[in-house]
């Protein structure tokens, strides 16, 4: 742990001062209606969306989690991590688009719109407070605690007053300002946590002996067969430290069976606040690059360092991060390093501060118990809302232990019904019974193996959790009655998905969809090319494997270029007015997809 100097308070005083007057700027436009309020009015564009989901992805747990998979199982524990680029490359291509034409203000909204009877009413109530307070509230619980756990680790200030102070600037820019002053604190914060990071990262290495001495460390210590700093693992070696079974979870089945599989929560409502489709899939396409390429290898490089520093049996590996800020940068830097780790903090905070917010007021307040207020009404709701639901978080965040173990807890809780979320796009059988057996099904089976098998392999508890769930929501699916005919018609003129799954419901209506499933298949499956391409070319230049390094970020720039002339091509995304009136007067459905 480290004493603050002068220049350290200075950096931070600087930051706050920033951050309050964004807030301050953005009030009198977020106060117009609750549209504004969460969702901008619905006029954002792409860069300053995309770069607010990177900012809330980034957190300040986020590193430390990261360094914790990486002393248990290499860089390729961070397969965690990366194989949810799968899923944010699907939503890129095949979600973004039919988010924005729904016009939902959340993800629990869309059930009443694809949904009938009293049963969709209920289900988006309980998704409501499912998604608004029980899964938020956790979120919201392990951010609290990667910030004490980096205050604690990186120097000497009090962490009950840091977060005091810190929550209450949260609290004061986004209460007033809403999603206009979580967006721009968003972009101001993101830049300063990625330079603050990547400044560590440098100094991290060098401390260790630059980076062929730390890599030759890593060997000499840990055996050259231990694949630490292999991007994947190579079996059959024998002390591999992944096992088999991890990474196949995360690569088949982890990425959708979550609760982000079409998108996300926080995603979504950025998606929904874009001006047009495109902005909402250019965003989208931008978060990816940024989240899961550009800002994970400084935190690699400081768990690398941090490896060979302090050895791979500490009792937490996840406060080594924090402990390598304290060793290694002088002060004015380590004053920088904290105002990007509290920028992470920041900048997550406010988003699921709007976002519980969102849903308490849009789907259960407004829906249910005061339907025909005024809209400063509502707004004044929302903010007293979004200090429950930080009350709430903080009571959460005194009992987690470890913030890896939590997000695996998350993940396993809402599992059983990530298929559920991706097909009620796809098939019009998939009714609001489907959603709740498989999300009722995931809780307990997931509460039933972490009481009865706590010691089993985090991989053995998905596929037991997914396997039982699936089978459940399906057989309930068969047995109940299908979505209302005229619910299914409308949802179809609304959002325009594939006909895949929604044939019978086109040739009712006379019209063919806009939305090609063949071309966004394949441009997520470029765009997967283009982003592990870039990803590892990234690691291999850093690792001095020139060769393969540029040969791999060659093939990501061919892709990339794919990609933009197939996103910018005339006619290929338009406004939502335009997609309905474009299907008064196009002719019957012709195609399967």
């Amino acid at each position: 742990m480290r004493t603050l100097v002068f220049a350290d308070y200075f950096i931070i005083a600087l930051y706050v001062i920033a951050c309050v007057g964004i807030g301050l700027y953005f009030t009198k436009r977020a106060s117009k209606s609750v549209d504004h309020f969460f969702v901008g009015g619905r006029s954002m564009p792409w860069w300053l969306i995309g770069t607010s989901m990177a900012a809330t992805n980034f957190s300040c747990d986020t590193p430390l989690a990261i360094t914790k998979y990486i002393f248990q199982e290499g860089i390729a524990g961070v397969w965690f991590f990366w194989s949810s680029a799968i899923q944010a490359m699907l939503a890129t291509f095949l979600f973004a688009q039919l988010w924005r034409r729904s016009e939902a203000v959340t993800d629990a909204e869309i059930v009443e719109k694809r949904y009938s009877g009293k049963v969709s009413s209920f289900l988006r109530l309980f998704k409501g407070f499912y998604f608004g307070v029980f899964i938020n509230c956790i979120v919201m619980g392990w951010v609290f605690k990667g910030l004490i756990k980096a205050m604690t680790g990186a120097t000497t200030l009090n962490t009950t007053t840091v977060i005091i102070v810190f929550t209450g600037i949260v609290i004061l820019y986004t209460t007033i300002a809403g999603i206009y002053g979580a967006l721009w604190t968003d972009l101001f914060q993101y830049f300063i946590a990625l330079i603050g990071c990547s400044v560590l990262a440098f100094y991290a290495v060098r401390e260790a002996g630059g980076t062929q001495h730390m890599l030759s460390q890593i060997n000499l210590m840990y055996g050259t067969n231990s694949g630490i700093t292999q991007f994947y693992p190579h079996w059959p070696q024998a002390d591999q430290w992944m096992p088999l079974s991890v990474f196949i979870t995360y690569m088949g089945i982890q990425w959708w069976a979550h609760k982000y599989s079409d998108g996300g929560g926080k995603h979504i409502q950025r998606m929904l606040s874009a001006k047009n489709e495109k902005h909402s899939l250019l965003a989208s396409f931008y978060f990816s690059f940024m989240n899961y390429v550009i800002q994970v290898w400084p935190w690699i490089l400081t768990a690398l360092a941090a490896l060979v520093i302090f050895g791979r049996d500490v009792k937490d590996p996840e406060m080594t991060y924090p402990m390598m800020m304290a060793r290694v940068l002088p002060s004015g830097l380590l004053g920088l390093m904290l105002v990007a780790i509290i920028s992470a903090f920041m900048s997550t905070i406010s988003t699921h501060i709007n976002l519980g917010g969102s849903y308490l007021v849009n789907d259960i307040y407004r829906r249910f118990l005061v339907k025909n207020a005024s809209d400063k009404h509502y707004v004044l709701i929302s903010r007293l809302a979004t200090l429950l639901t930080l009350g709430i978080a903080i009571l959460v965040a005194l009992n987690i232990q470890s913030i890896g173990n939590t997000w695996k807890l998350v993940i396993e809780f809402a599992s059983g019904a990530g298929l559920t979320w991706i097909l009620r796009w796809f098939w019009w059988r998939v009714n609001a019974w489907s959603e709740i057996s498989a999300m009722v099904t995931s809780a307990l089976v997931t509460t039933w193996v972490e009481i009865m098998h706590h010691s089993w392999l985090y991989s053995y508890k998905l596929w037991t959790i997914v396997g039982v769930s699936t089978v459940v929501w399906v057989t309930v699916t068969l047995l109940t009655k299908p979505v209302d005919n005229e619910i299914l018609k409308s949802f179809v003129k609304k959002v325009q998905p594939s006909s895949f799954g929604w044939k019978p419901i086109y040739k009712q209506l006379g019209i063919r969809p806009t939305f090609r499933l063949r071309v966004a298949l394949t441009n997520w499956a470029i765009g997967l090319v283009f982003l592990f391409c870039l990803n590892f070319g990234i690691g291999n230049l850093l690792f001095l494997n020139t060769r393969t390094g540029l040969i791999q970020l060659a093939t990501a720039v061919v892709c990339l270029t794919y990609l933009l002339w197939t996103i910018n091509k005339k006619g290929r995304y338009k406004d939502v007015e335009a997609v309905v009136e474009e299907n008064l007067t196009v002719a019957p459905i012709t195609e399967t997809v």
